[in-house]
This record gives C-alpha cells, sequence and structure tokens, in this order.
C-alpha cells in the first residue's frame, strides 16, 4: 500500500511541475501588453511562442541523451535553471536594443529547452513506476500542462496589470525556478526498472530482457514511421483549433470577447481531461485502439466545426478537438514504451515528440493560410477532417508493435 501511495505521488509531482511549465498555452496573455509596450506587430509578437515550441521539440531527444547519463534529478534541475533564468532575462527585452532577439534567445530558447528536460524527467519517472497503467499515470502527468491556463493565465494577467508586464516576468521566473528546483529535487526512479507491459487488451507478455529498441534501431522500423505521422495529424488538429477557438467564436458565432475567452478555458479542460482518458483506454485496450477511437472523434470535432453555427455546436466541436488534441499527448508515449521498451524510453520519446513540433510550426501557420486565401473557416476544418482521416488510416495499417517484437516474444495465452 505504501508503496502504491509513493508511486502515485511522483505522478502528483510531475502534474504540478507540468503545471507551470504549461505556461506557454497562456502566452497570449502577454501579447497585447508586449506590443504595447515594444510596438510590435500581432507577427512579432506571436514569435517568442514558436521559438519556445520549436525548442520545446528539438530538446526533447537532447534531454533524451542527457537522462541516459545523469539522474533525472540533476537533468530536472538543470531544467528549471533554464527555465527560471529565461523568465529572468525576458524581463531585460524591454530594455535591449533588439528586444525580439532577446526574447527569442531568453524565452525561446532557454526556457523551451528547460521545459523540455523537466517534461522529459517527469515522463520518465511516471512511466518507469509505473507497469500496468503506465498510460493513465503518463497522461495524469501531462494533465497539467493541459490544464496550465485555468491557473497560469489569470495569475499572468493579474500580476500585468498589477506590476506590469516587467515584473510579471520577474516575479514568475524566481517563482517558477524556485518551485521546478523544489520538486525536481523529490523525483526518483524506482530501483527496479519496471517491465515491458503488453502490447494490447491487457494480456501479458514475457518480460524477456533485450528487445528494448534503441534510437536508431527505433526509426527503422515501421511502427515508428506509422506512430510518428499519427502524433503529427492527431496533434495538428488540436493546434489549429487552438490557434481558431477565440477568433472563430468571436467572428462565426458572435461571441463577446469575453465569453469567447470563457470558452477557450473551458476547451483547456478537455485539452487536460484527454491525457488520462486517453492513457486509460490505451492501457485497457491498444495503443492503435486508442489512437483510431481519438481520430474518429478528431473526424467527428472537424466535420461538426464546419457547419457550427450556435454556441452549442461550435462548444461540442472544439471540445472534440482539444480533447483528442490532448489525448495524443498520452497516447505517443504510452505507444513509444509499449513498442519500443523502456530502457531507451527518455531518447525514443524525445525523437518521436519532435512530431509534437513538426505540428506545433505547421497547424496555425497552415489554418491561418487557408484562412487568409479562402475567408472562409470551411476549408480549415475540411483540411483537418482530410487530416484526422489519413490519421485513421495510418493508425489501422502502422501503429502496431514492431514485428521484431511480435516474433520474438510469444504472447501469453489469453484466459477467459
Amino acid at each position: 500500500m505504501v508503496k502504491a501511495l509513493s508511486r502515485w505521488f511522483y505522478v502528483f509531482l510531475g502534474a504540478v511541475a507540468n503545471v507551470l511549465l504549461g505556461t506557454i498555452y497562456s502566452w497570449s496573455v502577454f501579447r497585447r501588453p508586449l506590443e504595447i509596450a515594444l510596438g510590435w506587430t500581432s507577427l512579432e509578437s506571436g514569435i517568442p511562442f514558436s521559438i519556445f515550441l520549436l525548442f520545446f521539440a528539438v530538446n526533447m531527444p537532447v534531454s533524451g541523451v542527457l537522462l541516459k547519463r545523469l539522474s533525472v534529478r540533476s537533468v530536472s534541475l538543470l531544467g528549471s535553471a533554464l527555465v527560471g533564468s529565461g523568465w529572468l532575462l525576458t524581463s531585460q527585452a524591454i530594455g535591449q536594443g533588439n528586444p525580439l532577439l532577446f526574447m527569442i534567445i531568453s524565452y525561446g530558447v532557454l526556457a523551451g529547452t528547460g521545459v523540455a528536460m523537466i517534461y522529459n524527467s517527469a515522463i520518465t519517472v511516471s512511466s518507469n513506476w509505473f507497469e500496468e497503467r503506465r498510460g493513465l499515470a503518463v497522461g495524469l502527468t501531462v494533465l497539467g500542462f493541459g490544464i496550465s491556463p485555468l491557473i497560469t493565465a489569470p495569475l499572468a494577467n493579474f500580476l500585468i496589470y498589477s506590476v506590469g508586464v516587467v515584473f510579471t516576468f520577474v516575479y514568475l521566473g524566481i517563482a517558477y525556478g524556485l518551485a521546478l528546483a523544489l520538486l525536481s529535487m523529490l523525483i526518483r526512479l524506482p530501483a527496479h526498472r519496471a517491465d515491458p507491459v503488453a502490447v494490447g487488451g491487457g494480456n501479458p507478455i514475457s518480460a524477456a530482457r533485450g528487445l528494448d529498441f534503441t534510437a536508431r534501431e527505433m526509426v527503422k522500423t515501421r511502427a515508428f514511421v506509422g506512430l510518428w505521422s499519427a502524433y503529427v495529424l492527431g496533434t495538428m488538429g488540436g493546434f489549429i483549433a487552438i490557434s481558431l477557438s477565440a477568433k472563430f467564436g468571436q467572428e462565426v458565432i458572435g461571441l463577446t470577447p469575453e465569453l469567447a475567452a470563457a470558452a477557450t478555458a473551458v476547451y483547456s479542460v478537455f485539452n487536460g481531461l484527454g491525457r488520462p482518458l486517453f492513457g486509460y483506454v490505451a492501457d485497457k485496450l491498444h495503443v492503435r485502439a486508442s489512437g483510431l477511437i481519438a481520430f474518429v472523434l478528431g473526424t467527428a470535432g472537424s466535420l461538426i466545426a464546419i457547419y457550427a453555427d450556435s454556441l452549442v455546436t461550435y462548444l461540442v466541436s472544439y471540445s472534440l478537438l482539444w480533447l483528442v488534441f490532448g489525448g495524443w499527448l498520452a497516447i505517443a508515449p504510452k505507444a513509444t514504451s509499449t513498442f519500443f521498451g523502456l530502457r531507451n524510453l527518455s531518447i525514443n520519446y524525445g525523437l518521436v515528440f519532435v512530431a509534437y513540433g513538426v505540428s506545433a510550426l505547421t497547424g496555425p501557420s497552415l489554418a491561418s493560410l487557408l484562412l487568409l486565401t479562402t475567408q472562409s473557416y470551411q476549408p480549415v476544418f475540411m483540411t483537418v477532417a482530410l487530416l484526422s482521416l489519413l490519421g485513421l488510416l495510418v493508425s489501422h495499417l502502422a501503429l502496431k508493435p514492431p514485428l521484431q517484437r511480435r516474433r520474438d516474444i510469444p504472447l501469453v495465452q489469453k484466459t477467459t
């Protein structure tokens, strides 16, 4: 009982850390004050956000290499220092000759890299503490990242209007650096790593050792190509929905800015809940089944969005899209550990996570381009529907355990 409780304690620590890391989803709160203070356009105020996501994704495999050589505590502490210093240095951008470049380095590069280190550490810890409910454990760990705007957006907004945007970066930098360092000091891996789990349906497989894939072995498999592609397709629709949520609500549904912001807060809840929900589904069924369900819901959400003309249809469509987006943040690490083993999870999932970065950069840009050229939201969500249908096909054909594992590890007979 004590061991069971201690395992969930590490999940809780990871979830709290992710609430702080997920402040990136609250970047819109900072954009207008920065535009006023620096005379920036909306394009310029969005660049630090994009660079942050880029370095978050690119440094996931880098942090994975560090996790193979250093302890999770050391890597997480390094990430805490980078996040705290990144926020603190960002507060100095306004007084620089080239504030945009300064902020790209401080917020985008430093803070984005630090977030990757802590995020990967938290997932690695949760994955190794759990055998039978790994998807749920990881989903609950990254739940904090999804629901972060519910906490951090009002907090940042309050600070901005109380002490100004400069001191907001200072206060949050100090608070985040110290809090993340404290959380990092408490995490650790179990003395004995968790054994491989069933590839689906809860049926155990032989716990034979030595079949953990290296990164080089993993990228040569069809399973990796399928998972990486499905991850891109599954999160791209979510990034499109995130980038258009408030704008769609005001321009199509006719909501006030306040009501559109409230609706976005509701979507953040679905973003967060999608992570443990789909992690649980992946544990109980199969990672491929969870992927297929996610793409079916994504298709339904995008088709509803095409014809959305009321508050109800707006809420339903975007809630589904945000739910699916959050779900892939749990499906992908679960699939990586199930298909390729735990020994090299930190590096392997880092490479898989690059798919998130690709969709983060291309999704909002694609949405903006389609909206600009067609002056209509229907082509945007028709594209999302087509991406989801393509994801269904990819998941059905390629989201399966590598052939090597199927051949070398016999499944135990299913009992009834």
